[in-house]
C-alpha cells in the first residue's frame, strides 16, 4: 500500500493475475461545507476512477466492508459536480455515462467504521470467485456503448421526445419573457435575467442611429485640434479663404443696394 499526498494508492484490478492496472487514489472525504449526501466520517472519496467502473460493480465490492448506502460519479470533485453528472445522464438524447471519461467517485457507508477498513484494502478486484471480471471493458464496452446511441423502442423515443420538447418551450416562454420585460437603455444595450436568451444589443432602426451620433460625438471630443503644425497651417489657410469668400458676398451685397437705390452710406 502506498500513501501520496494523504491518499492510499491502491490498484484497480480485473483479473487475479493483471499485472498494468489503473491506480485508485483514496481518502476519508472531508470538505468545509457540509454536504447530507457525504456525511462527514463514512463518505470515501476515490480519485483516477475509468470510465468502465459502474457504481454497481464498486457498491458490489466494497460491500464486503461494511452496508453501503450510496455510490455515486462526478466528473471532478466539488459540492455540485455530482448534480450535474447525474443530470446530464438524464437528459433526453444523451449517454448514462460518457466513455472513456476518467472520474471520482464517492462511497457512503453506513458505519464509520468501514471507511478504516476501505483504506486498509491492498487493491481493488472488480473480479468475482472464479476470476471473471464483473464489469465491461475493451470492445465488449464498445459496443454496447455504440447500441445505446440508437433508440430502437418506438414509444421510448416518443417519450424522449416528449420530454426534450416541453423542456425546450419551458425555455422559449422564460426567453420571451425576459425580452419582453427588458428595455433598451441609451446605449441600446438591454439587461435581462440569467433565462434571456437573446442578450445583447436591441437592433433597430432608431437605437443604431442614436448609437452612431454618440460615437461621433465621442469622436469629435476627443480629436485634437491645432496640435500638430500642419494643422495650424491648415487652420490659417482655411480662414483666409473663409475671409476672402466672406469680403466676396459682402461686396455683392453692396452692389445688389445700389442697384435698388437703397443705398445709403450717411
Amino acid at each position: 500500500m502506498v500513501e501520496l499526498d494523504g491518499y492510499t494508492v491502491v490498484p484497480l484490478r480485473t483479473a487475479p493475475d493483471a499485472q498494468h492496472c489503473h491506480s485508485i487514489y483514496m481518502r476519508e472525504h472531508f470538505i468545509r461545507l457540509m454536504d447530507p449526501n457525504k456525511p462527514k466520517g463514512r463518505t470515501l472519496f476515490l480519485l483516477n476512477v475509468p470510465p468502465y467502473v459502474t457504481e454497481k460493480s464498486l457498491k458490489t465490492f466494497f460491500s464486503q466492508l461494511g452496508t453501503i448506502e450510496a455510490v455515486e460519479f462526478a466528473a471532478k470533485p466539488g459540492k455540485e459536480e455530482t448534480i450535474k453528472w447525474y443530470e446530464h445522464a438524464h437528459e433526453p438524447f444523451s449517454n448514462a455515462q460518457p466513455p472513456f471519461v476518467f472520474k471520482v467517485a464517492y462511497v457512503v457507508f453506513e458505519k464509520s467504521s468501514s471507511i478504516g477498513k476501505a483504506l486498509a484494502l491492498k487493491s481493488i478486484d472488480l473480479f468475482n470467485s472464479s476470476g471473471e471480471c464483473t464489469i465491461k471493458t475493451g470492445m465488449e464496452l464498445w459496443h454496447e456503448d455504440y447500441e445505446k446511441r440508437f433508440l430502437l423502442n418506438a414509444e421510448k423515443t416518443k417519450g424522449q421526445i416528449r420530454k426534450y420538447m416541453i423542456a425546450y418551450d419551458k425555455r422559449e416562454r422564460a426567453a420571451a419573457e425576459a425580452a419582453k420585460n427588458s428595455e433598451a437603455d441609451a446605449d441600446g444595450w438591454v439587461t435581462v435575467g440569467k433565462d434571456g436568451r437573446n442578450a445583447g444589443f436591441e437592433q433597430k432602426e432608431s437605437v443604431i442611429n442614436r448609437v452612431e451620433r454618440k460615437l461621433a460625438s465621442d469622436k469629435k471630443t476627443k480629436e485634437l485640434k491645432n496640435f500638430y503644425t500642419f494643422q495650424i497651417r491648415e487652420s490659417k489657410m482655411q480662414n483666409i479663404v473663409e475671409m476672402r469668400k466672406k469680403f466676396e458676398e459682402d461686396k455683392r451685397k453692396i452692389e445688389l443696394l445700389k442697384q435698388s437705390r437703397r443705398f445709403k452710406p450717411f
